[in-house]
């Protein structure tokens, strides 16, 4: 009898063991984004009914009962470690101070932690599970909220069947209590993430270290394989890292230094973003950076009255063929007195503008993105905030690094043309970026045609030459569909002199650039450049109007421009 009670009591002991050792792993988050924060109650004054006090609210998207003991929340240079709680599948927690708990109680569950404190605007926050894990990270800014809905307001992530996208995939709550504390967000929507990463810009750290920013969050494994990255000339890679838990920057380092005077392409490939869409293939052009002479980056287009929902914007160019660093850049404007006032702060970093890059200087890039077809998202930078420029007459001031002023427009909305009735959201825009910004008939309202403002893009008044008999396109209407007719098009140029070089470059019907077709190519009197319609990974573009812009200059100062359409069709 003793011995059946012992047996028995094993068994139990052993039915017991195997069913803690089933039920434990279902209890951690080992995968990245199962446990999310959905909700961030930064800035709670004034309150709508809500405590006024920060929270974040975790979401669990996964079908397994997930254990917080021991998880960790980071935050600026704190982090702080969770107590015990069982989060059910597909179920909310409100995360407060325990000082708060008693306040948010009866919204739902709470997990009160000894410390938590939320900036409003520009911090990472991440949750990491016992084993050091990074399961989920997002750093939000007051930039995601819709206008006039930020102070007292919640941010909500849309879409939580994609986590991992940031900029787009949160805005303000549109709940009556400007917040749902454990409830499902009021913004909840459909916004799958569908659109691969693109290769925003660079920065060279050092002569061996180049940094590339990425639009998005990136998969860490492809954007470490070696075979994602390659450099012409010779140039190697020794060791790839991305840079976590942000995963949007990818530092390279060279086995070599960048040499002077030279420009390498830089080739990126199958790098794929956090919803697994994957970039098959971008370029970037990059050398050792120079300093920027006067006049060789200018003021080239300005938007000082904003339609509503609008933001004033600063296109800048860069007139030469260097990559000029903008650290330490900056924007003004310029008091009663005429003396330069309101600094901002361009960059703090080696944000390299390209040669011949319009970039489009503006607080919240999607609310200028958002009102103008012509805007080229590649072609923007963010700044922490902007100079005021008055909607009747004011100045707009760059500086350089040495706070030296490199150009300077004083505009007045009389500077718009006569027949512009409603000036708000009208860009002026430069027509000779040759010539200083400070005649007053170098400025001109932009088209109408072009949406009343060309951000990132070329502008819609810059002057051309005369056209005829010396640039024409040949045929205008042609058909790259493989039937061996009208497969091509050519640019033809017909000079009084074979000195000039030619930069060439082709872009679609909404600004994007498809084709550099010549760069620095020196031509002789009679010159034609052929284009197959394909773009620049050698892929046929859609059907549709295309747009070339031609530059031509020498080393007498002479410059040309052209502009010129083509029609890419199809027989079927």
């Amino acid at each position: 009898m003793k011995r059946w009670c012992k047996s028995s009591i094993m068994k139990c002991i052993v039915a017991l063991t195997c069913t803690i050792f089933f039920i434990s792993p279902k209890s951690l988050a080992q995968n990245t984004n199962e446990l999310i924060i959905s909700e961030i109650m930064a800035d709670p004054t004034p309150t709508k009914g809500l405590p006024e006090k920060e929270y974040i609210e975790l979401y669990n998207r996964s079908e397994k009962v997930i254990d917080l003991n021991r998880f960790k929340l980071f935050y600026g240079t704190t982090n702080v470690t969770f107590p015990s709680f069982l989060l059910q599948p597909k179920s909310y927690v409100i995360v407060t101070s325990r000082s708060n708990e008693g306040d948010f109680k009866p919204y739902g569950n709470v997990v009160a932690l000894t410390s938590f404190s939320l900036l409003n605007t520009g911090t990472t926050l991440t949750i990491r599970n016992p084993q050091n894990k990074t399961i989920f990270s997002v750093t939000y800014t007051d930039k995601w909220y819709e206008n006039g809905k930020d102070q007292g307001f919640s941010l909500e992530m849309i879409d939580t069947n994609f986590p991992c996208v940031e900029d787009g995939n949160w805005t303000s709550s549109s709940a009556a209590l400007q917040g749902t504390p454990a409830k499902e967000n009021a913004v909840k929507a459909s916004k799958p993430d569908l659109t691969p990463p693109s290769l925003s810009r660079f920065e060279i750290k050092s002569g061996t270290n180049v940094k590339l920013i990425f639009s998005e969050k990136l998969d860490s494994l492809s954007a470490v394989s070696i075979n994602a990255y390659s450099f012409d000339k010779g140039l190697k890679i020794n060791t790839i890292s991305v840079e976590s838990p942000q995963n949007i920057n990818v530092n390279l380092t060279l086995n070599s230094a960048l040499q002077e005077n030279t420009l390498y392409t830089l080739t990126a490939k199958n790098i794929a973003d956090c919803s697994g869409n994957v970039l098959l293939t971008a370029q970037a052009i990059l050398g050792n950076l120079k300093p920027a002479d006067s006049g060789n980056v200018v003021i080239n287009e300005v938007l000082f009255n904003p339609k509503s929902g609008g933001e004033d914007f600063v296109e800048i160019y860069n007139r030469t063929d260097k990559l000029i660093s903008l650290k330490n850049w900056a924007l003004a404007n310029a008091d009663a007195t005429g003396k330069v006032a309101n600094i901002r702060s361009i960059t703090a970093t080696d944000f390299v503008l390209q040669p011949k890059q319009f970039l489009v200087l503006c607080r919240t890039a999607s609310a200028v993105q958002n009102q103008y077809f012509k805007a080229v998202k590649a072609n923007f930078l963010q700044l922490a905030s902007m100079p005021s420029f008055p909607d009747d007459e004011g100045s707009v001031v760059l500086l350089n690094e040495t706070q030296k002023i490199f150009d300077r427009f004083d505009y007045t909305e009389k500077l718009h043309h006569p027949l512009v009735d409603d000036k708000a959201g009208v860009s002026l825009e430069k027509k000779d970026y040759n010539k200083t910004s400070a005649e007053s008939t170098n400025w001109q309202s932009a088209a109408s045609t072009e949406g009343f403002a060309t951000p990132g893009y070329a502008n819609s008044q810059v002057l051309v030459d005369s056209q005829e008999n010396i640039f024409k396109i040949e045929p205008e209407v042609f058909t790259p569909d493989g039937d061996g007719q009208d497969e091509t098009t050519k640019l033809i140029f017909q000079l009084d002199q074979s000195t000039f070089v030619a930069n060439i470059q082709i872009f679609d019907s909404n600004g994007r650039l498809v084709r550099q077709l010549a760069q620095n190519q020196l031509l002789g009197n009679n010159a034609s450049f052929e284009w197959n319609g394909k773009t620049t990974n050698n892929e046929v573009v859609p059907v549709g109007y295309y747009i070339f812009l031609a530059e031509l200059f020498n080393t007498n100062g002479d410059k040309k421009h052209f502009k010129g359409k083509v029609v890419v069709g199809s027989r079927f």
